[in-house]
């Protein structure tokens, strides 16, 4: 399975080599040159990309690179608009406005070479702390957050514990993560148990409330929400995590960061997160980050019963559970 595919102008590739920087391996160029043609691909060992970061990326046995000529990317974005086209990623050879520009429209990442080196970090991937008592807000994290996205899932058990956590925690998380605006609908699915005793009476109150806040927050973004109630205990719903269709944030602590202070919110610990791009990754991510979309998609589509560990409100839409869907159904064709 992969996610999603890497779209690669050549231009990009001869920038990066041109800009002289050392992030990828001192054989790349040679490779890269190697990999783009189909009547060598299939000669250059596998091996060989490997001891590069970048091309060990782009070597995909699943076919997750894709190839495209300068001018081909304007059609690609205005005629498959797919949803494996809304969760690629796009190395392009344009200007860093044009880059934006289809970023912001539909909420993918979209990056010319210059725009990647100053964001390493999505190739390399990392784990980071952030002492909120001295930064004290989401804000300071906003090179990392601030990312294009056009759906999101919310993984935390606790952080709906109490009423007044939609203000403290989900808000500041979401009003760093969010964009703005899309030409599409937002999608937003948050799996958490529903009050300390997991009081599915609940369940239309947050929602309603999450709804509001999101309305308050982005006016201008057409959001999709679903809220999902999910065991407090039990049934692996212990980690916690952010997934978009371009990142993956691991809270292990979860996202409870902030607290009321008579009644203003206040840093109270040390954030911990692990921090990847689940396309642009090496370090074996996608596969934690596909177990989280499979497991949230599975259980969207349960239907409504008796049990209060399994109610849902609002809608079951989410591009990343249909990309699952689309993930799995490919997996059982190439296994027949």
């Amino acid at each position: 399975m992969k996610h999603g595919s890497i779209y690669l102008q050549f231009g990009f590739w001869k920038n990066i080599k041109a800009a002289g920087k050392n992030i990828f391996g001192p054989n790349a160029w040679e490779l890269f040159c190697a990999l783009r043609s189909s009547q060598l691909r299939a000669e250059v060992p596998i091996e060989l990309f490997g001891q590069d970061d970048f091309l060990s990326i782009l070597w995909h046995e699943s076919g997750g690179s894709c190839f495209i000529e300068d001018g081909q990317i304007d059609g690609i974005i205005r005629n498959k608009l797919s949803i494996d086209i809304l969760s690629s990623v796009f190395l392009l050879d344009k200007s860093e406005k044009e880059c934006n520009t289809i970023a912001k429209r539909n909420g993918i990442l979209c990056l010319n070479a210059d725009m990647m080196l100053r964001k390493k970090y999505l190739v390399t991937g990392h784990g980071f702390s952030y002492d909120f008592h001295q930064k004290g807000n989401y804000s300071d994290m906003k090179d990392f957050f601030q990312l294009p996205c056009n759906s999101l899932l919310l993984i935390d058990p606790y952080i709906l514990n109490k009423d007044d956590y939609i203000k403290f925690h989900i808000k500041p998380l979401l009003i760093n993560i969010l964009p703005e605006e899309i030409s599409i609908p937002f999608h937003i699915s948050i799996f958490s148990g529903i009050g300390k005793c997991n009081d599915d009476k609940l369940g239309a109150l947050f929602y309603d409330k999450i709804n509001q806040m999101l309305k308050e927050i982005r006016p201008n973004l057409n959001c999709s929400l679903m809220l999902y109630q999910i065991p407090i205990q039990g049934e692996g719903w212990h980690d916690r995590y952010i997934l978009t269709n371009n990142i993956m944030i691991n809270a292990t602590a979860g996202f409870d960061f902030f607290g009321p202070v008579k009644g203003v919110t206040c840093a109270k610990k040390i954030g911990s997160f692990k921090l990847s791009c689940p396309l642009l990754d090496k370090n074996n991510e996608t596969d934690i980050y596909q177990i989280w979309i499979n497991k949230t998609s599975q259980e969207s589509r349960r239907k409504n019963d008796n049990d209060y560990h399994h109610k849902r409100w609002g809608t079951q839409v989410n591009r990343l559970f249909e990309l699952s869907a689309e993930l799995n159904e490919g997996s059982k064709m190439s296994s027949m």
